[in-house]
């Protein structure tokens, strides 16, 4: 069983990186979210988040506006936008899952959204990395998945948020990442 803190410990090796070599980028985390917000969360959710999420969260409430994006052009979602962007999402699909269709062509088989995925990352242009909680699943539950809203591939870019977090700080710590401004944050 994987270690619940992992998550937590990795994002404070990536807190610690950026602190010491990009100070002027300061404050890359928010503090932790209280119980009230959780609660909220997961009501509106309708279930309890998995528990490397709520330690994650219970820790650092996302980033703040204007912070380093931490995985390529994306920052981690504080959870009143979780969920902002989680209802959005429900709303522009119905609440529904959708055979995708993209560049004229259906792909049959491809979800285009699912309720239950949930965004814990924003791009400003409408993208997510969302935590895929489908509980039909047994072997993918927990796995991050990029939702690209003009794209219909859902590629999974991670099986946990333990291991794109510790995939970042392994990456800045051996100096495969970097702060890159195109990307206006951490990038490989």
């Amino acid at each position: 069983m994987p270690n619940q803190l992992e998550p937590v410990l990795a994002l404070k090796r990536i807190d610690t990186w950026v602190a010491r070599h990009h100070p002027d980028r300061l404050p890359f985390v928010r503090p932790g979210a209280d119980c009230g917000t959780v609660q909220r969360v997961e009501a509106k959710f309708g279930r309890r988040l998995p528990p490397d999420i709520r330690r994650l969260y219970a820790a650092h409430d996302g980033q703040p506006a204007g912070s380093p994006a931490l995985y390529l052009n994306q920052r981690w979602l504080p959870l009143d936008l979780v969920l902002i962007a989680w209802e959005d999402l429900c709303l522009r699909y119905e609440g529904g899952v959708y055979p995708a269709c993209g560049d004229r062509r259906q792909f049959l088989g491809t979800v285009v959204w699912s309720p239950n995925w949930l965004p814990l990352f924003g791009s400003p242009r409408g993208d997510h990395y969302c935590i895929d909680l489908r509980p039909e699943l047994t072997n993918g539950y927990g796995q991050i998945i990029w939702f690209l809203y003009d794209e219909a591939d859902r590629p999974v870019v991670a099986q946990s948020i333990a291991e794109l977090l510790s995939r970042i700080a392994n990456g800045v710590s051996t100096g495969r990442w970097a702060m890159d401004d195109g990307y206006d944050g951490l990038s490989d």
